[in-house]
């Protein structure tokens, strides 16, 4: 390893010496390569002992330590890819010379061959491209924390919300996640990134009653809106509210996640439906069997058909239940006052069973919840008819009549207090006469005259 300044001519001829240091080396396969360095003798020479201790790990097939590691994530691009031509730098420590843009693409890749749907990837692409452009991140170790944390301050001052800012976050890190298990990068700089909490308002719930009418109410009325019929809309309401699915996984639903058998009728979730990415399968009451029984015979669909094809998956829903409670005379809030969203049907399911005698480890499960805080403190809800109910769980004393014995005990209060005042009057009395200064003591009674 040879650390020099080059030599040249000048315009006028004159020699001079370069304002930068160079390294020449041989590598591990004796070919000799000069590259520039820096102005600085002391950083030149720094490089050049890096330079040799990744020369001296190639010859002996070892791993680079940590540190060393380290220094090769801060090299540039140009010197990176040059240690990459040259056989100095492969396998996975070549994913560094990898622009941000590359990685994107590919990770994107990955998201389809996991059968995601299309909107989720694309919506993902745009954020990780928007977050890339606004912090000027060109490679994976341009990512910092410090970086990422000053963006979402950025986001928070344009008026996003926390939840708004937490999807932002959530899909970097998850980004940052995959390039560390894919061995793109040694280690992640966001893994313990905290995200804002969640800013999403209460959301309302049905009571069982309410539920009912609404159903019922927009099978009777069979009004179109927008183009949905009323069986679809009431077939949907039903299904959200007596299995809890989500939105999306109930307008994505196919025909083959039905099973009506007569054994435990059950809607299989699809790991690529669901919000945890996890298969589930929720049990179906035998009202909704039926209903869905009678709607597949009409329409006669094959398994691959989706349930809801005359919804398109970006419908509005919400709109869609607005319209309906409102043609059925129900309130748009509940009676805290929380307005009622198309989301308030799995609020409503999941409070339904809460105000049942279900097990709360059952609840937990049907909701498909790893927190019962989120369960019971988020979600659950209690209804007034519940809570009178409970009051009748409350100790019986039976035929002993507490109001009988409380008129009792009053009336020996009294007449103890009347016997009490009594004596106390005597006493008084007694006392005021021994202490009336006009009787002398006796033996010094004065004498009577005559």
């Amino acid at each position: 390893m040879r650390v020099y300044r080059a030599t040249y001519k000048d315009r006028s001829g004159e020699q001079r010496k370069s304002a930068k240091w160079y390294l020449d080396f041989a590598d591990h396969n004796q070919l000799r390569h000069k590259i520039p360095a820096f102005a600085d003798k002391r950083l030149s020479e720094a490089l050049g002992r890096n330079v040799e201790a990744l020369i001296n790990c190639r010859i002996a097939g070892l791993e680079l330590d940590a540190k060393q590691a380290q220094w090769l994530e801060t090299l540039p691009d140009k010197l990176l890819r040059k240690f990459i031509s040259w056989g100095l730098v492969d396998g996975q420590r070549s994913e560094a010379a990898k622009s941000l843009a590359e990685h994107i693409r590919d990770y994107t890749k990955v998201l389809v061959a996991r059968g995601r749907p299309k909107d989720y990837v694309v919506r993902t692409r745009n954020r990780l491209v928007k977050i890339v452009r606004a912090c000027r991140f060109v490679f994976l170790r341009d990512v910092t924390r410090s970086a990422v944390e000053r963006y979402g301050g950025r986001l928070k001052e344009q008026g996003y919300g926390d939840t708004s800012r937490g999807h932002y976050l959530s899909t970097l890190m998850s980004f940052m996640a995959w390039a560390e298990q894919d061995g793109r990068i040694l280690s992640n700089p966001l893994r313990n990134l905290e995200k804002p909490k969640r800013d999403s308002e209460q959301k309302g719930v049905l009571t069982p009653e309410q539920f009912i009418h609404l159903v019922k109410g927009t099978f009777k009325r069979n009004l179109v809106i927008d183009g949905i019929s009323a069986a679809d809309r009431a077939v949907l309401y039903l299904l959200a509210g007596v299995t809890g699915l989500r939105r999306r996984e109930l307008l994505g639903l196919s025909w083959a996640d039905i099973h009506l058998g007569p054994d435990s009728p059950f809607v299989r979730v699809p790991a690529k439906l669901a919000k945890n990415a996890q298969e589930a399968f929720q049990p179906l009451p035998l009202p909704a069997v039926a209903v869905l029984q009678a709607m597949k015979a009409q329409a006669n669909p094959n398994d691959a058909d989706r349930v809801f094809a005359a919804l398109g998956t970006w419908i509005n829903t919400a709109a869609l239940l607005r319209r309906d409670l409102e043609t059925a005379g129900l309130p748009l809030a509940d009676r805290d006052g929380n307005e009622i969203f198309f989301h308030s049907l799995r609020n409503s399911y999941i409070s339904f069973l809460a105000n049942s005698q279900t097990p709360a480890k059952v609840i937990q499960k049907l909701a498909r919840h790893s927190d019962p805080r989120l369960t019971f403190n988020t979600y659950a809800r209690t209804f007034e008819d519940a809570e009178q109910k409970a009051v009748t769980f409350l100790p019986d004393f039976g035929d002993f009549v507490l109001s009988t014995c409380l008129d009792k005990i009053c009336t020996r209060q009294e007449i103890s207090g009347d016997n009490q005042r009594h004596k106390n009057g005597q006493d008084t009395r007694k006392t005021a006469i021994l202490a009336d200064n006009s009787i002398a003591p006796r033996g010094f009674e004065p004498l009577l005259p005559g």
